[in-house]
């Protein structure tokens, strides 16, 4: 299924923008608080919140938003007349999130040579921060992470240097060339041959997360140019789809429900997080796929959600504020397995609170003009989301 050379037709100006997806606003932003949960550290909550959904965690799941919005939104400048259009206006994005990447890492720097008990929580994971300053800084400059969280805007940054060279392989119809090479290079990371391609520490293997990426790159780039149709009787795909889903969110929480037994008999690295394990790529690619199938089901949650719809607008920024906020609450907090469970939960909810800061510097975005009135059917007297029956209609 590739898409033609000919789908896109040189032209003298881009194309017009594509409206904005706010449902995948709302995802993003729906992450950003599980990440926050998920980094604040020694509590008791993160059993609910990492990996909640089953084998992938919101990490992966904002890669694939990203890899998809960037070939969604980038494809329409592939037929404009300048060709190197598209290359421009992808390594201007990814200057400015290399800059944010540096302000993160001043920060961070100042925020633990300000508070001894930052070090004394992360030990040798910012041993460099603490004994040479400068040569931390200059290490996240060459996307070498010095401290925890400085790992994940330099993988951005090189997934996003490479999206215009991997666009324009996908118009002049090299698609399944570059989605072999990248499935080899992940299955090379499985078998433990992973290339050394930046960032070179970190808890990410990017020649195993760039799979993820170029895959959601090239989703959005077909939507853009040849939209994948939806088939039209989809209740049996659904079923199947979810019994799926069902079946590995047990097997997440084995415990839960009792199945220990199987958990254990699935190998490590199937369901490594680092190397993007195969069992995490296949939970993730059938929650989109369901979701594709199903388009009202976030829909209907969005308009529910208009905080998160706001703070996936504006994910960068918030995503900088979480790292900010971790390094503060090691500091404020370090001794978080001192407190009661009551406590912790107090300390966490405040941590998430303070994501939306960023937010409200731009407090036209928390009621977004679509979602302001959300439809309901005529003579309906119940508003809002009825998730069981939906879910029963949609299966």
């Amino acid at each position: 299924m590739q898409a033609s050379a000919t789908a896109l037709a040189p032209a003298s100006s881009p194309q017009p923008a594509c409206a904005r997806d706010l449902t995948i606003d709302f995802v993003r932003g729906f992450c950003l608080p599980l990440m926050m949960v998920d980094h604040v550290r020694n509590h008791w909550l993160t059993v609910f919140t990492y990996r909640p959904f089953g084998f992938f965690c919101a990490a992966t799941v904002f890669v694939f938003l990203s890899g998809y919005v960037t070939g969604k939104v980038y494809s329409r400048y592939l037929a404009n007349a300048d060709r190197f259009l598209v290359f421009a206006k992808l390594w201007r994005r990814a200057a400015s999130i290399y800059l944010v990447h540096l302000a993160m890492s001043a920060a961070t720097i100042i925020l633990t040579m300000l508070s001894p008990e930052v070090a004394t929580q992360l030990g040798r994971e910012i041993e460099l921060v603490v004994s040479k300053p400068w040569h931390a800084f200059l290490a996240d400059a060459l996307f070498l992470p010095s401290a925890p969280l400085l790992d994940v805007l330099p993988m951005y940054v090189f997934f996003i240097l490479l999206a215009p060279s991997l666009l324009r392989l996908f118009q002049s119809g090299c698609a399944r060339r570059v989605l072999g090479v990248s499935g080899a290079i992940w299955m090379m990371a499985q078998a433990g041959y992973s290339l050394p391609l930046p960032p070179f520490v970190g808890i990410f293997d990017v020649a195993s997360w760039q799979f993820l990426f170029v895959s959601a790159l090239y989703l959005g780039f077909r939507q853009f140019t040849q939209p994948f149709e939806r088939p039209k009787e989809t209740k049996s795909l659904n079923l199947a789809l979810f019994g799926c889903m069902v079946a590995l969110f047990m097997l997440r929480h084995a415990e839960v429900f009792s199945l220990r037994a199987f958990s254990d008999a699935i190998p490590a690295w199937w369901i490594e997080k680092s190397t993007m394990g195969p069992l995490v790529l296949l939970n993730l690619f059938l929650w989109v796929s369901f979701m594709w199938l199903v388009p009202e089901l976030l829909t209907r949650l969005s308009r529910q959600g208009r905080v998160f719809i706001a703070m996936g607008q504006h994910s960068l920024p918030v995503f900088a504020w979480h790292t900010l906020l971790f390094y503060l609450f090691l500091s404020l907090f370090p001794q978080m397995q001192r407190y009661s469970i009551l406590g912790q939960a107090v300390i966490v909810c405040f941590a998430v609170v303070c994501l939306v800061f960023p937010v409200s510097l731009a407090v036209d975005y928390f009621v977004p003009a679509p979602l302001v009135a959300p439809v309901v059917s005529p003579g309906s007297r119940r508003k809002g989301i009825q998730l069981p029956s939906f879910f029963l209609r949609a299966i």
